[in-house]
Order: C-alpha cells, then structure tokens, then sequence
C-alpha cells in the first residue's frame, strides 16, 4: 500500500463523506422519514460491502476506492441515525448541525480503525488432539496475504520475522499470496522471503495467485504462470496440486488444486490415504462440504473469506450457511477457516483481524 493509494483512499472517504451528509444532516419532524433512511442506508451499505470483496468485473476493481469511500460514509450514517433517533426520543430535537458532527466523528473512528487494523498482524493459536499423534507438532499456516494489495512490505516483513522466530515444524501456505495486483518485484521478494524460513514450506494455489482476471485492471498481467511456479519453486518451496506429502511425525499433508480450475482432480481421483497417518489438507475454499465428508481429513485448513472483511458480511455468510471464520466440525473432519493474514485490495478491514495461526497437534488425552 503506498502512500498515493492511501491518498486516493482519504480522497474517496471525504466524497463519500459528502454524498451521505447531504441526507444524514436533514432535520425530520417525524420519526418514520430517519427509520426509512436508516434501512435503505443499510441495504446500500451491505450490498456495496458484498460487491467490492465477493463480485470481479472491470468496473468495481477500477472504482474499488470510490466504492469503500462511500461505505464508509453509509456504515458511519447508520450510526449517526441511530444516535439521532435516540436523541430524538429524548428530547424531541433533530438538530442539522449535530447531525453532521456526528457523521464526521463516526466516519474518521471507522477510517482510522478499519486502515489500521489491515496494517496489524496477529499471531492465532490453534490446538488439536488426535490418537493419530504420538507427539507434539507446531506449525504455521498463512493464508491470504494478497500483497501489493492492502498491505505495506514492511508488515508483511515483520510478520515474516515473527513466524521464523516461532521456529515451526513447517509452514503450510494457503493460497492467493499474490494476485492481480501484485507486481513481479513484490512476488520474487515475498517467495525469497518465505523459501529462507529454515523449515519446509509448503504451497497450494488460490483463485489469485496465478492472476487469472489480471485483464480487468489498468496494468495487466504482471508475472505469468510458468514465471511464478518457477520462483517458488526457485526457493525450495513444495507445490502440492491434489497430492499427498509425508512430514515428520507421520503427519500427511494433502494439498488441493483451488476449486475454481478445470483440472481439479475430483476425490475419488485423489491418491489413497496414507495409512495410519494424521492428515491435514489444505484447500484454499473451505465452501466444498462434500469434498470435505469425502476426504475423510483430520483437519482442514482453509482461507478465501477473508472472514467477510467488511461489516456485516460475516453476518450475511452466516446467515447463507457459509464456513466463513473460524472452526467448524464436518463428518469426521475439523475445518478451521482463517480470515487471512493479509486483505483483498484495500487497506480496510472492519471484520475480524489479520492473522497467521500458530497450530499445535497433541496426542489424546
């Protein structure tokens, strides 16, 4: 994230700003017109939300800012209505100039929080047990860091630093470390970067990494596909595309082609289970329930969501039956769903925090 995006992200904050003011600051004599106001603000809101993280077309990525701007301003508006209607009720007032202020606190709280709490990197601890595990393991797992995105090289670097230090068993990458923004330079560095952990590392494809839909941004493609797989592979880190790999302690990691290619392998095309070994699998999507019951995994890790990113989406995932944070129980498998240590395009983030998880395996109680 340089500092002219972050100029361009103040910018369109400030338009939208504008544009809501010119409602949230009218006085009503009556309730009912601000109750109105409030649910339409929402609904515009919720769907802008929805747009910017879950739809790609040529248009939303180009005016992406402008659309997060006026966001903002609608999340901030709703507040302010609800202040408003509380005031309203107790004292009978719907002042124009209190409006306004109100607007322009709440939109400066979200902006700072939501740009900051991008900018922050927590570590996630995660604990299982299994009579599969004779001992203790630790690992990482980094989903989702989308850099050249949301995200300033220097905190990525420290997260990076903070995960050696951690001196895990391995490192099991996620998929969509890169994507369509991101430039050559930055994904050469970030691989480099992770190929001298001094651990074994392991990668899966997302629906970004390879920069697929790069023909819907100004620049284009900046790296081919040959050119990435070269550079990870380049810095000794292993490619898992629907195949099996054999770790210290008997732990098997399946790594799984993303959901959105062709050439994803279906279940029953898998290799066999490795015998007497506790699995993991890796699957960028964490949306394949079927796939999940049919693998038969220990645990699943997966990342994708980005656990919504923006409020309330979480909340409308869950409401669709959507795996979008957290740990959930399918059959016979643990599924845990990061919300990613890194955002998709802007450096906002008002649902949940960046994470990197820290997993520990244990034998059974």
């Amino acid at each position: 994230m340089t500092i002219v995006k972050y100029i361009q992200w103040l910018i369109a904050t400030l338009i939208g700003f504008a544009a809501v003011a010119l409602i949230s600051s009218i006085p009503f004599r009556k309730i009912w017109p601000r109750v109105i106001i409030f649910i339409l603000r929402f609904m515009l809101m919720t769907y802008i939300a929805y747009s910017c993280i879950a739809l790609a077309s040529p248009f939303l990525w180009k005016y992406n800012y402008l659309l997060m701007g006026l966001y903002i301003a609608l999340l901030a508006g709703c507040f302010t209505d609800v202040v408003m209607l509380i005031r309203r009720f107790f004292t009978g007032k719907d002042s124009r100039k209190t409006g306004t202020v109100i607007l322009a606190l709440f939109t400066a709280v979200i902006f700072i929080y939501g740009t900051l709490n991008m900018q922050v990197i927590r570590p996630h601890q995660l604990s299982y047990r299994s009579d599969r595990i004779s001992e203790e393991h630790v690992f990482i797992f980094i989903s989702d860091l989308h850099i050249g995105s949301s995200q300033s090289i220097s905190t990525i670097e420290r997260a990076l630093d903070e995960i050696k230090a951690l001196q895990p068993q391995f490192i099991l990458l996620g998929g969509d470390l890169t994507d369509e923004h991101t430039e050559k330079q930055e994904m050469e560095w970030l691989y480099e970067k992770l190929g001298s952990m001094g651990v074994p590392v392991y990668f899966i494809y997302g629906n970004h990494d390879r920069q697929d839909r790069a023909w819907m941004t100004a620049s284009g493609q900046k790296f081919t596909e040959q050119q990435l797989e070269k550079t990870i592979k380049d810095n000794g880190i292993i490619i898992l595309k629907d195949d099996y790999v054999i770790t210290d302690g008997n732990i098997a990691i399946l790594g799984r082609e993303d959901v959105s290619r062709q050439d994803r392998k279906a279940v029953s095309q898998l290799p066999d289970r490795p015998e007497n070994s506790y699995v993991i699998c890796v699957d960028h999507s964490p949306y394949q329930n079927d796939d999940i019951l049919s693998q038969k995994a220990d645990l699943q890790l997966s990342g994708h969501t980005h656990a919504a990113q923006f409020w309330p989406m979480k909340m409308v995932y869950a409401l669709a039956g959507l795996n979008v944070e957290g740990n959930y129980r399918i059959g016979n498998t643990d599924l845990y769903v990061s919300p990613g240590i890194g955002g998709w395009y802007l450096s906002f983030r008002t649902e949940s925090h960046c994470y990197y998880e820290v997993v520990t395996l244990r034998p059974a109680d």
